[in-house]
């Protein structure tokens, strides 16, 4: 059984992979896929630390999200498009939101 806490892991890991893709196949962006790679790798890394000490997952992801988030904000900035940028931002906040609020919960 999963908790909701790591459904939201597994599929912002999931949406930021896709984005990832997306990003390289369109604009040819491997700083796109790289990333989005490394930040999967993290959020896994995230999730299989939730499935054995809750709280220590939950934060972990949460803190790549507020790391995403601070990203995203940058790149809103500078191409002033919400599209991906806004929207990934408000995402990652969702999530940083969500999983900081599981922690608490799992202590």
């Amino acid at each position: 059984m999963h908790s909701f806490a790591s459904v939201v892991i597994l599929a912002y890991t999931a949406l930021l992979v896709a984005g990832g893709i997306v990003g390289w196949r369109v604009s040819g962006s491997r700083i796109s896929l790289t990333s989005s790679l490394l930040s999967a790798l993290l959020l896994s890394i995230a999730y299989r630390l939730s499935q054995s000490t809750p709280a220590g997952g939950y934060l972990m992801g949460a803190i790549v999200a507020l790391g995403l988030a601070a990203l995203f904000t940058l790149r809103l900035r500078k191409t002033k498009k919400f599209m991906p940028s806004g929207m990934m931002l408000l995402v990652s906040f969702a999530v940083a939101v969500i999983l900081a609020w599981s922690t608490v919960r799992a202590w």
